[in-house]
């Protein structure tokens, strides 16, 4: 990724929630929540959608926030929004418009009436979106194509299923951090899907990678300057690294991750659940992903090979394709 793709980014989605973090504490992350969807989903289509996959993240999550029945509710609603915004052209946005939508789902975000956390997420939302049309990236990933209705069918159905179970399984197993688990199985079902197999294998093998340098690097000082400048750094390389290498990309991320978590809590802990996470999520992908091939094998094997054969789009933050439209909201 060009260092100034690598600026914008941190600017759109790391700024506001240092910021807010700053202000409210812990539930101030619900600006880095807001930010991050809001700035990939103008990339991968438009301001305008943008604001809509975004608006009803945040709005869902809200109703999900500390109501862990109301969450299983809402989980398979999203991912059958995520289908049918596919037979449209935006599976892509509408993902990643609800990509962090399962922090909602933890204790990170209460402390702070619901109202005051919506304004902040209004900020952050229309802040990352400003700043990623005036660098002229809105819509530079390209456009999508839209899917068959068999396709979009049936991924629609498989991300329910998967979402509603990683919601029950985190929420049920995995404690105060079970949000990594939805969390998780979002970020593997990214489209293209015909890389859902081998972008699994390759974020179990850079999560371990990067949980193992975060614990070395807690083993050897637990020093707050050392925990922020190693996170600070190791985010701004694994931006730097897309979409070159998927696997760096995602130890350098776990990383950051382990590494500002560990500010609030034990980076040793932390580690031992993000990498069970990361497996459990890791399994129930490849299991519904080839529930997935097998009906879209019986139901719509055209579909099933256009999706065999296709799989070039960015992962997130992909460069500017040759094919791409300069942007969707702005000249040049």
């Amino acid at each position: 990724m060009p260092w100034r793709k690598v600026a914008m980014m941190i600017v759109a989605m790391v700024l506001p929630a240092v910021v807010a973090v700053a202000l409210l504490g812990r539930p101030g992350a619900v600006a880095f929540v807001a930010a991050m969807p809001a700035c990939l989903a103008t990339q991968d289509a438009n301001v305008k959608v943008s604001v809509l996959v975004t608006l009803v993240m945040g709005m869902t999550g809200l109703l999900s926030l500390g109501q862990p029945d109301m969450a299983l509710i809402v989980a398979p609603l999203l991912g059958l929004m995520v289908g049918i915004c596919g037979s449209f052209g935006y599976a892509r946005a509408a993902i990643r418009g609800l990509l962090t939508w399962p922090i909602f789902t933890s204790a990170i975000l209460e402390g702070r009436p619901d109202t005051e956390l919506f304004a902040v997420f209004i900020c952050a939302m229309l802040w990352a979106q400003g700043v990623t049309w005036a660098f002229g990236e809105a819509g530079s990933n390209g456009t999508e194509a839209t899917e068959s209705a068999e396709y979009a069918g049936v991924f629609g159905i498989v991300l329910a299923v998967g979402m509603t179970l990683s919601v029950w399984v985190g929420g049920e197993y995995f404690g105060s951090h079970g949000f990594w688990f939805p969390l998780t199985f979002v970020i593997l079902v990214l489209p293209p899907h015909g890389q859902l197999f081998s972008r699994t294998v390759k974020r179990t093998v850079g999560t371990l990678a990067g949980t193992a340098v975060a614990l070395g690097a807690a083993w050897v000082s637990d020093a707050m300057w050392l925990t922020t400048t190693l996170g600070a750094i190791s985010l701004v390389l694994g931006f730097r690294m897309l979409p070159r290498n998927y696997t760096l990309f995602t130890a350098l991320l776990t990383i950051a991750v382990l590494e500002v978590l560990a500010i609030v809590s034990d980076v040793d802990r932390l580690a031992i659940e993000r990498v069970g996470t990361m497996g459990a999520a890791a399994a129930m992908t490849i299991a519904l992903g080839v529930i997935g091939w097998a009906v879209l094998r019986v139901a719509a094997p055209g579909a099933l090979e256009a999706l065999q054969a296709g799989g070039s789009a960015p992962d997130i933050g992909g460069q500017r394709r040759s094919d791409s439209r300069a942007s969707a909201s702005r000249p040049g």
